[in-house]
């Protein structure tokens, strides 16, 4: 598998998913009595943890179970009892937003609400009261692709990271196999240094990698890890079955 063109092909479908759940979550405001007064009120009441869960599950949705299931496949050519695999994935998702999420959750909310105050503050500061408040915020909804544009994109690029790494790490899991696994960076420029170095270094499944700077981290995108090695992370994670001196496959 080419992972630099799944990959952007699994951003531009995460872009997506999130453009357009930010704009449902800013159609949805109530905007027709809002005032100075009671701006961040309605800001901080309508865009909830919850509405962002769901745009993330959605991502995870989209790309775990894809990429999750790729994986598998390849496993499955040695094990053909896997069948039950996306309801376990699923479920592996679902626990790990209800568990480990909430700072993912609450990180993107926050961002979204200052992003959407200052847009709001520069409106009124170039137009002064030409225009009322809840004319801004219609015209911010209209113009919500490019609002949120940037923001949008580093969002669909980590979490796309963490969504395909994560599900291939519980496709390794549930092959019944003893794996190794290869850090895989993509090769241009624009990836970290630790994670050029770490190109192409393998080991043992249930052992870290440990970057230059001695953080380590179970895959790229792994959630445990600094800020530092996880935003904007490209890099991908392969997995092959070890096998005995007689080329047989190790059972766990």
């Amino acid at each position: 598998m080419n992972w630099d063109k799944q990959q952007r092909i699994y951003e531009r479908k995460a872009y997506r998913i999130i453009q357009s759940h930010i704009k449902k979550i800013l159609t949805d405001l109530p905007i027709n009595n809002v005032s100075d007064t009671t701006l961040e009120y309605l800001l901080h009441g309508n865009i909830t943890d919850e509405k962002v869960r769901l745009m993330l599950l959605e991502v995870y949705k989209t790309i775990g179970l894809d990429y999750g299931n790729k994986v598998n496949a390849k496993f499955e050519r040695v094990k053909k009892d896997n069948i039950l695999f996306n309801d376990g994935l699923l479920k592996e998702i679902l626990n790990f937003l209800n568990n480990q999420g909430g700072a993912r959750i609450v990180s993107i909310r926050s961002t979204l609400i200052e992003s959407l105050l200052k847009e709001i503050k520069t409106e009124i500061a170039n137009r002064g009261s030409l225009i009322s408040l809840r004319d801004v915020i219609y015209n911010i909804v209209k113009k919500s692709q490019s609002f949120y544009k940037w923001q949008a994109l580093r969002i669909a690029r980590t979490e796309t990271t963490f969504a395909s790494n994560f599900a291939a790490v519980k496709a390794s899991d549930n092959a019944g196999f003893e794996m190794v696994k290869t850090w895989i960076a993509v090769n241009d420029d624009r990836t970290r240094l630790d994670h050029v170095i770490e190109n192409m270094q393998t080991v043992d499944s249930d052992e870290p990698f440990v970057m230059t700077d001695g953080t380590e981290m179970m895959y790229a995108g792994d959630p445990d890890a600094p800020a530092r090695h996880v935003i904007n992370c490209r890099c991908t994670i392969g997995f092959e079955a070890k096998r005995d001196s007689e080329g047989m496959l190790i059972l766990k």
